[in-house]
Order: C-alpha cells, then sequence, then structure tokens
C-alpha cells in the first residue's frame, strides 16, 4: 500500500511546477540574475579569451542570460517543453558565438556554469527555504537538465552550422585573392583582403605547379601540402598551384602524393614575383610531361629550354623535318627507326636499347643500317646531338595540346581570373 502511494507521489510530481510566489520573485530578479551568470561565466572555470572579456561582449552574454532564465521560467510555470521557436531563438547564439571566433568549448563552458547558477537560482535556494516541496524539487531539477540539454543540442548546431558555413567563405575568399596574386596582382587592396582574410603573404615562395589525377590525389596533396605550410591554389580541376616556404623538403612533398606530376619553378623573392615564377612552374609541368611522361617533377631549368624553342612553332617543325630527313612518323616502319633511335640515344648500348624496346639485339642492329640509309649516323657525334634535340622537339609537337592551364593564359601568359 505504501509502495503504492509512493508511486503515485512520484507520478504527481512530473507536472509539478513552482509556487507562484517562487514564479514571481525569479521573474522580479531577472536581470540580476542574468548579471550574476554573466560574472559567472567571465570569471568562473570558463578560460576565455581576454580580447572577448569586452564591455560590449559581456552585454551580449548577459542578454542571452536573461532571454534562457525568462524561458525556463516561463516553461516552469506553464509546465509546457520547449517550442521550435524557443529553440530557434536560444540556439542563435551558437551562431553568434562561431561569427565572433569564439572556441565551442568555452561555449559549453559558459553553458555548464550557467546551469550551475540556474539550479541554485530555481532549486537550491527555494529548497533551503521550504519554498517548494521536494517531489517538486526533483521534477524541476529534472526539467532544468532537459533544458539545458535541449539548449546545447540547439547551440552546438547552429555553431557547427555557421562554422563551416565561415570555412568555406573564407576558404573562397583566400582562393579569390591567391588567383589574383598568380595573376599579378600586388596591389594594396589585394594585400588589405589578405589580412581580413587572416592569409599571411610572406615570401619568398617556392612556386611549384600540379597536375593531380582524381579527388583522392586532390585530397593528399591539400592534406600534405598544406600541412607543410604550401599555399594552394586550384585553376580547373586537378590543376594547381602552390606557392611552398623556402626549405621545404619539396623533393618528399611531391613523393608523398600519388597520382600527381610537378613542375617546379623559381623561387620568388617577392610578391612581385609570384606570378613570372607560377607562369614558369606551369610551363616547366607542361613542357616536362611531354618530354619525359614517365617522370613525375620537371624543373624549369631542366625543361625552360625547351619552352623557348616550342615559343617558334614554324621554325621548330623546320629543325625537326631537317633533322630526321626522310623518315615519315606516319609510317609504321618509320615509327619504329624513330623509337629505335631514341632507345639507342636514351642507353648505353645495342642490347639495352634492344631491352627498351622488347626486341631482339639483331632487329635493332638491323634498324640501325636503316637509319644509316636515311641518312641518321648514330657513331657520328654532332648528329647524334642533333637528332636527340630534334626527338625531343618532336615530343613537344605531338603534345601541342598541352595542359588544362593553357586556356587560362593570354598572350601575356598570364591567368585569367573569371
Amino acid at each position: 500500500m505504501a509502495q503504492t502511494a509512493k508511486s503515485a507521489d512520484l507520478s504527481l510530481s512530473v507536472t509539478a511546477t513552482l509556487p507562484p510566489e517562487v514564479t514571481v520573485r525569479l521573474l522580479s530578479e531577472t536581470d540580476a540574475i542574468a548579471r550574476r551568470m554573466t560574472r559567472q561565466i567571465a570569471t568562473g572555470t570558463v578560460r576565455m579569451d581576454d580580447r572577448l572579456l569586452t564591455r560590449g561582449y559581456l552585454r551580449v552574454i548577459t542578454a542571452a542570460c536573461r532571454d534562457a532564465f525568462r524561458t525556463l521560467v516561463r516553461l516552469l510555470n506553464d509546465g509546457r517543453g520547449l517550442r521550435p521557436v524557443d529553440l530557434a531563438r536560444l540556439g542563435s547564439m551558437g551562431a553568434q558565438q562561431a561569427e565572433m571566433g569564439v572556441p565551442l568549448e568555452v561555449v559549453f563552458g559558459a553553458y555548464r556554469v550557467a546551469a550551475k547558477v540556474v539550479w541554485l537560482e530555481v532549486i537550491g535556494e527555494p529548497a533551503l527555504l521550504n519554498q517548494v516541496p521536494p517531489a517538486t524539487v526533483v521534477a524541476v531539477t529534472g526539467r532544468v537538465l532537459e533544458y539545458f540539454d535541449e539548449i546545447s543540442a540547439a547551440v552546438g548546431q547552429a555553431y557547427l552550422e555557421t562554422r563551416e558555413r565561415l570555412m568555406r567563405q573564407r576558404d573562397r575568399d583566400r582562393d579569390r585573392i591567391l588567383q589574383r596574386l598568380v595573376a599579378g596582382d600586388t596591389s594594396a587592396d589585394l594585400r588589405r583582403l589578405a589580412a581580413a582574410a587572416d592569409l599571411t603573404l610572406h615570401p619568398p615562395y617556392r612556386v611549384v605547379a600540379a597536375s593531380v589525377a582524381g579527388p583522392e590525389a586532390e585530397r593528399s596533396l591539400d592534406d600534405t601540402w598544406r600541412a607543410a605550410g604550401a599555399l594552394l591554389v586550384s585553376g580547373e580541376p586537378g590543376q594547381w598551384v602552390a606557392l611552398v616556404p623556402v626549405g621545404a623538403d619539396i623533393a618528399a612533398m611531391c613523393a608523398a602524393v600519388e597520382g600527381a606530376v610537378f613542375g617546379l619553378g623559381p623561387t620568388a623573392a617577392t610578391l612581385e614575383e609570384v606570378a613570372a615564377a607560377s607562369r614558369q612552374a606551369r610551363r616547366a609541368l607542361d613542357v616536362g610531361r611531354k618530354l619525359d611522361p614517365e617522370r613525375r617533377a620537371h624543373s624549369d631549368a631542366e625543361v625552360g629550354v625547351f619552352a623557348a624553342l616550342a615559343a617558334d612553332q614554324v621554325a621548330l617543325h623546320r629543325f625537326v623535318g631537317g633533322a630526321l630527313g626522310g623518315l615519315n612518323e606516319r609510317r609504321a616502319r618509320d615509327r619504329d627507326l624513330l623509337a629505335t633511335a631514341e632507345a639507342l640515344l636514351d642507353t648505353r648500348s645495342t642490347a639495352e636499347a634492344a631491352q627498351k624496346l622488347g626486341v631482339h639485339r639483331h632487329t635493332v642492329v638491323y634498324r640501325i643500317g636503316r637509319l644509316r640509309d636515311a641518312g641518321i649516323d648514330l657513331d657520328d657525334p654532332a648528329q647524334r646531338q642533333r637528332l636527340w634535340l630534334a626527338l625531343r622537339c618532336r615530343r613537344l609537337l605531338a603534345g601541342q595540346n598541352g595542359s588544362g592551364w593553357e586556356h587560362m593564359l593570354g598572350e601575356s601568359g598570364a591567368v585569367s581570373v573569371r
């Protein structure tokens, strides 16, 4: 019987509200309580950045505490739960804190401190004064905890959504700034925008172009190169330019990204030199891939001369045609001869050339005779040098379509920012 009476008492306590006199007192003291909550948040266990402890910011906190406390007292008075409009209004504080740059742990720490103050004001003091029965204390305590759980969830969601939006916007702003820099803009306006976007531009930079195949390789590039302090800017999908701090191990950084090819440009000692260095890096990438498709990193210091040769296409065609004589790569047998000549120039012996081509050594010897008949004597040092250069230039002509950056380049070679 006693057990039945106890169960009935507890079921009634679930709908219990604060006595009217307690509710009136709490509402009349809301402003003072909100100020006490603010003092506890500012000086309590939460470690707040000194730049936040301004009069204006503390007023914002006090207003939020006042709103949250009044809402809680109303809920305890009428017994209704939080409405969607309440959660949206109270949760918007999380978005405001994210916009102000307050760390999420500080926001949640503040709510923990506030919950303690509220419990003492709503439950602790009235209970000590015997203004509320024990059953009501239990019920109200549960509601206070549920209330702060719901608010914390709404604040956290609004905070994270706002922070993600702000980060995406920051990344877009930084990308636009870096695109302008790569295009040659070093104006005071660009430097002001960089400072506003918290983007530190501090040359010298080694400028590197990259062509990345697939989203996984792009993520790897983004993660490893940013971790090394590089500033990355994307042109078209899969095409990047990186400004790498001098002293970084670029060889290791390149090796860390599978599925990428790199063009290593010169060092830009000033921001004014970045645009020219980025053009040279992209040129190294484009020309290097045509000359040696199997290599993953091409230095402008090594391949830049070929880019200069490729600038005059008419002269390049004449030189290649004169050096290769009557050989016509449209004919299969002539393509075999050209491949054999290239293999002989890239290896140390006839046997190595045969292995590289996947043919018998006697086949290579036979083709050497055919080349001699065509006027190409590989035993002549002058002809060997001329032929090596012609075959490299032939690769340039074969890949005239170029890389994804070329459509972004005007006659000056500057990036066209849309």
